[in-house]
């Protein structure tokens, strides 16, 4: 017989048919029928194959499932080799959405799985507690609200050989958690037992599991709040919010600065500065932010904090929401993030109304009143964030020279210069003869802005003077600026304008803590009485009103000696008998009053007496007297002294309590007969 090597290869075939895969399904019998193929010898025909007997394999069931993706380490949390798949980056309260796949890559069809879960967190931190599943049904790794909808799952089930079901874990990141904590949960899959005949394995058959899925969160979490000027938390500046009203019966102009704060300046008859403040959410959840106020360099101030209405009206005290004891602005919402990057949340504006006494002045042009505004996190007590809210008072130092010290004094008496004015030269001083024109005297002044903005004054000055005549006058007081500070009136110094357009000379706007040197002069006639005069100075300024009054200033003019009295005869020369007619003038002519004036006389050697009587042109009474105390209306009618004296106040006695201004005089008359 001639054989055939094609018998080998069948062999061959059959040896292999003997073997299975997993991916063929469990059950499934292989079936394997072998041939013999030949020619008989002598033969160019092949023979019919002949078969051989069937020989029967059937498949085991081999179960094996995965859950991907999977962690880059070993079963279990691993922190350490994080899959960036199973990462992510959450804020406390936020929930946490990781997407799985399960495989059956076994050969068991219709297979069901287990889902239990395995937690843990890194340093002792708080665990997730409420790990959930849910199938994404329509498989677009979305987790939809109508999946939500279809309620949570506890299994997978009915998944073919090579099919996959998708589904979600999703649990709340614990809101104790802290910045930098991280936590994880684990799908753990367990294939259950498949009823379906010869599906399950052999008695003693360990059950499949997958526990290599571990998901990280890395907690972010940013509790903080702003709070700064209107429309402005972060109190930057940019962009920069327009100056505005306060809402406040008399409004008064508030303007933000770039420094987290903002500034009202106010006039003396301010009593209440409300300010509009924004709090901001600038964490990563939401929070409830409380609010604080503390006054500085503000004694007496009265800080209360509103709600701010929709129309821009105080509401109600700002309430306390939370039941902690303290006022805040109720939840606030964080913002959303925007490529990786937390947005500025939700921001909400509160009234800070700083009531106070109508002329509250500051302690120094630096100490500025000021209402430090805190808002706190109740997410986490130890971030918190500041602005100020800076009321501008007014303050001005009017008066003398104050060397080292800005701003004058009015307390002291300062004597003008020159303090006395001796008569002789010109000019010199009123009431003397040399008189013959306008005497000046000057004083130095100072006047600083103590207030906490720049403010100009406008300054006055006036002074009654009383003239010889019995006449007051209101003399005008001019003020130059003392260039060179030196106190003394000098050639480069001068007069102060009028920069504002109110018709009143003014310093100009100066800063606060600046001062400016001036020098008062005031022009005096030349027929002032004797008499100490007082300025009456004030810097008043017309944008905040603050005023000071100088009323101590002086000049001091000095009395004149009164002129002798000039004495006239009718004739002179004369016979025996004739009758010398004298006239006896008796005028003041100092620069002041003076008392108990009378003219007196006395009969001369060789002549007789013959009358005596006199007239004044002040009023009052003439009194005569033969020996200057005892008075009387009846002229006496003897020598050898006689006396004529003016009685202005009508008590029948010359006194001291009698005046005769100056200026004016007692005229007398006295006849005598020559022997």
């Amino acid at each position: 017989m001639k054989k055939s090597w094609s018998f080998v290869s069948v062999l061959a075939a059959l040896a292999l048919g003997t073997a299975s895969a997993v991916g063929i399904p469990a059950g499934t019998v292989i079936v394997n029928t072998a041939e013999i193929v030949f020619t008989p010898e002598g033969s160019t025909t092949p023979n019919p194959p002949i078969p051989s007997n069937p020989v029967e394999t059937k498949v085991l069931p081999v179960p094996s499932f995965t859950i991907t993706p999977n962690d880059d380490g070993t079963a279990g949390p691993t922190f350490v080799t994080e899959n960036n798949l199973l990462k992510q980056t959450l804020r406390p309260g936020d929930t946490a959405v990781f997407h799985y796949t399960l495989t059956n890559t076994g050969n068991v069809p219709n297979e069901s799985y287990g889902l239990t879960t395995l937690t843990d967190s890194l340093n002792g931190a708080a665990k997730p507690t409420d790990v959930r599943y849910y199938l994404d049904s329509n498989k677009d790794g979305i987790l939809s609200p109508a999946e939500i909808a279809a309620g949570t799952i506890t299994s997978i089930t009915a998944v073919d050989i090579d099919q996959n079901k998708q589904f979600f874990q999703v649990y709340t990141v614990p809101t104790v958690t802290v910045e930098g904590d991280k936590i994880g949960a684990d799908p753990f899959g367990t294939r259950n037992p498949n009823t379906g005949a010869g599906l399950e394995p052999a008695a003693g058959f360990v059950q499949p599991i997958d526990n290599d899925n571990y998901n990280t969160v890395t907690i972010k979490r940013t509790d903080a709040g702003l709070i700064g000027p209107k429309n402005d938390p972060n109190g930057d500046g940019a962009p920069v919010t327009p100056s505005y009203p306060s809402t406040d019966p008399v409004p008064v102009t508030i303007v933000p600065t770039a420094t987290d704060t903002q500034e009202a300046p106010v006039t003396v008859t301010t009593t209440v500065v409300t300010f509009t403040n924004t709090v901001q959410n600038n964490g990563n959840r939401p929070d409830v932010f409380e609010i604080t106020t503390v006054a500085q360099n503000f004694p007496g101030a009265v800080v209360v904090v509103y709600v701010k209405n929709p129309d821009g009206s105080k509401g109600p005290v700002l309430p306390d929401t939370d039941g902690d004891g303290k006022p805040d602005v109720g939840t606030l919402q964080p913002g959303p993030i925007v490529d990786g990057e937390q947005q500025p949340g939700q921001t909400v504006d509160i009234l800070v109304e700083v009531t106070f006494p109508a002329g509250t002045q500051p302690t120094t042009p630096t100490d500025k009143p000021t209402i430090v505004v805190t808002t706190t996190s109740s997410n986490d007590t130890t971030k918190s964030d500041t602005t100020k809210d800076i009321v501008l008072l007014p303050k001005v130092s009017f008066g003398d020279p104050t060397p080292g010290t800005p701003g004058g004094d009015p307390t002291p008496v300062q004597v003008g210069t020159p303090p006395t004015l001796t008569p002789g030269g010109t000019p010199v001083m009123p009431g003397t003869p040399q008189c013959i024109t306008t005497v000046t005297s000057y004083f130095a002044m100072e006047v600083a802005n103590l207030g906490n903005m720049p403010d100009l004054y406008n300054i006055t000055g006036t002074a009654p003077i009383k003239l010889t005549s019995g006449a007051t006058v209101t003399a005008p007081v001019a003020y130059y600026r003392d260039v060179n500070g030196d106190g003394k009136m000098d050639g480069g110094d001068t007069l102060l304008t009028d920069t504002n357009a109110d018709g009143i000379p003014d310093t100009g706007l100066i800063a606060p803590g600046a001062e400016v040197k001036l020098i008062a002069a005031l022009a005096i006639p030349c027929d002032a009485a004797a008499q100490t005069i007082v300025l009456n100075q004030t810097a008043t300024s017309p944008i905040t009103k603050v005023t000071v009054p100088d009323i101590n200033d002086t000049v001091t003019i000095n009395p004149t000696p009164v002129a002798a009295p000039v004495k006239s005869v009718d004739l002179a020369a004369a016979k025996p008998g004739e009758v010398l007619t004298y006239t006896i003038v008796g005028k003041n002519t100092s620069n002041a009053n003076i008392t108990k004036a009378f003219v007196k006389d006395t009969v001369p050697t060789n002549t007789t007496f013959g009358s005596w009587s006199a007239v004044s042109d002040a009023a009052g009474t003439i009194l005569y007297s033969s020996n200057g105390t005892n008075w009387s209306a009846t002229a006496p009618a003897a020598g050898p002294t006689v006396y004529a004296g003016l009685d202005s106040n009508n008590d029948g006695t010359i006194s001291t309590a009698d005046i005769l201004p100056s200026g004016k005089s007692i005229t007398a008359t006295f006849t005598v007969k020559v022997n």
